[in-house]
């Protein structure tokens, strides 16, 4: 049991977990498990746990079906959806060959292009980390599908581009120091 403060929550709540793994994703340490008063299994950080105890004359069995592998996406980290998303982005060539070189996600196919270029299409349970992924590559990148990824990638990009443009700025620039 534990205090666990989760996120947009402003009070931290007493609760009991039956801890399956850890894992290191992105300088963070998660723990996924079993929430007890919720009956499901949660992802939890362990930045926002305090005061844990061990019940040391309680067990619990690690589910059969469960596998940290496929619970978690690969690069694309810790988010969960109840639903698959079907994901397909081209590359130009300048990015493919590095597309090439690493493997993102357990369900990857990789298709060559027009112009050199290459079509990877995967399945991911959480649309969320996909989209900064595609925002990493810059103009190199194309979402084809899902819709709803493209939308959000627009999105993204069309409120950073707001931020430049007229000269704005996010902050008042300071005075130099005379």
């Amino acid at each position: 049991s534990l205090f666990y403060k989760s996120a947009g929550k402003s009070e931290e709540e007493r609760i009991t977990i039956h801890p399956y793994a850890l894992v290191l994703h992105r300088d963070s340490i998660y723990c996924v498990g079993y929430h007890v008063g919720r009956g499901e299994i949660r992802t939890f950080v362990l930045d926002r746990m305090r005061d844990t105890e061990c019940a040391v004359t309680e067990r619990f069995e690690l589910p059969e079906d469960f596998a940290v592998d496929q619970y978690f996406q690969g690069e694309f980290g810790i988010w969960r959806d109840q639903e698959p998303h079907r994901v397909v982005v081209e590359f130009d060539a300048q990015a493919a060959e590095y597309v090439r070189a690493r493997k993102v996600h357990a369900s990857q196919k990789l298709q060559g292009i027009a112009n050199g270029g290459l079509r990877l299409t995967m399945t991911v349970g959480n649309l969320t980390p996909v989209v900064s992924w595609v925002l990493e590559w810059g103009r190199r990148a194309r979402v084809v599908e899902p819709a709803e990824l493209a939308e959000r990638v627009r999105e993204e990009l069309e409120g950073a581009l707001a931020h430049y443009e007229n000269g704005k700025r996010l902050a008042p620039k300071a005075k130099p120091k005379r």
